[in-house]
């Protein structure tokens, strides 16, 4: 979407389209969301975080196709990405999407959740909301769906970015739409999912070599590899220092003081991301060295 709010919507293949969120402002910015029109019907992409931006993305999809929604297909369960859902439920769209729903931002509860996103998003914007990310074609592996002449391969790359990652790969088109396992900067938050499983769902990425991608959040990247290797190079040093700091018994505390700060009421800015995500693979190296899981 712009700044304005108007949803921004750009072709990707005869009837691929992706309507993007903020550009250069990494996971805050409001997400990037698609939709393929077939003959069929129309399979949309994630859903945008309330009752209002789904409406206003159903808009920008009637602004290209009458066709009937007929699946939405959810990347994961951050309520960015899904919280519009209902109003695509509500028009007989059946939702596709891992059956794990957990995420930290839900452990006080889907009552306590609600309330924090109405403190993100405002109450008007959230008037009509209901749950709605419960799959009705649950996918844990992978899955093709078949519509209208068109084939989407929907596939788990591992608990990356959250226990219920799915990306969408459109093999005639070479889109892919990547969830959040890829953001405009490279610095993809692993809190709810794992760095060795981010890495694993990276190379999996790499090897459909797509024409184009989409990530979560930020600009489409004019050469998607690119994007792919900046995710992976800054993963892997965030490994090797936490590994490092470990192996020479420095505590988490004194491995943090070469980070900024986070920033204390922007959970998802670049440098919450980074002290988040270090102390999150911290642990991880630390389990691994204690012989706890397996090392990286």
């Amino acid at each position: 979407m712009s700044e304005a709010g108007q949803p921004t919507l750009r072709p990707l293949a005869p009837g691929v389209y992706a309507v993007l969120g903020d550009t250069g402002r990494g996971s805050e910015g409001r997400p990037n969301v698609g939709f393929v029109v077939t003959d069929s019907g129309v399979v949309v992409i994630d859903a945008l975080a309330s009752p209002r931006q789904g409406e206003d993305l159903l808009r920008r999809i009637r602004s290209v196709t009458e066709q009937p929604i007929k699946w939405v297909v959810l990347t994961h369960h951050h309520p960015d990405h899904h919280f519009g859902t209902a109003v695509f439920r509500r028009l007989g769209a059946r939702v596709i999407a891992h059956p794990d729903r957990r995420v930290l931002a839900s452990e006080g509860g889907e009552d306590a959740l609600i309330a924090d996103w109405v403190r993100v998003v405002g109450l008007d914007a959230m008037r009509g909301f209901e749950f709605a990310d419960t799959p009705d074609r649950p996918v844990v592996a992978s899955d093709t769906l078949r519509l209208g002449g068109r084939t989407l391969v929907i596939s788990h790359p591992g608990a990356a970015h959250s226990a219920g990652d799915l990306i969408v790969w459109l093999p005639s088109e070479r889109v892919l739409f990547a969830g959040d396992l890829l953001v405009e900067d490279g610095v993809t938050m692993v809190v709810d999912g794992s760095s060795s499983a981010l890495l694993q769902g990276l190379a999996t990425l790499e090897r459909l070599n797509p024409r184009t991608v989409v990530p979560g959040h930020g600009a489409i990247p004019k050469r998607p590899l690119a994007l792919v290797a900046t995710t992976r190079a800054y993963i892997v040093e965030l490994q090797r220092a936490m590994r490092s700091a470990i192996e020479r018994g420095v505590p988490m505390g004194r491995a943090m003081s070469s980070l900024p700060p986070a920033d204390e009421t922007r959970p998802v800015s670049l440098n919450s991301r980074r002290r988040r995500n270090a102390v999150r693979v911290y642990v991880e190296e630390e389990r691994a060295y204690m012989g706890l899981e397996p090392a990286e």
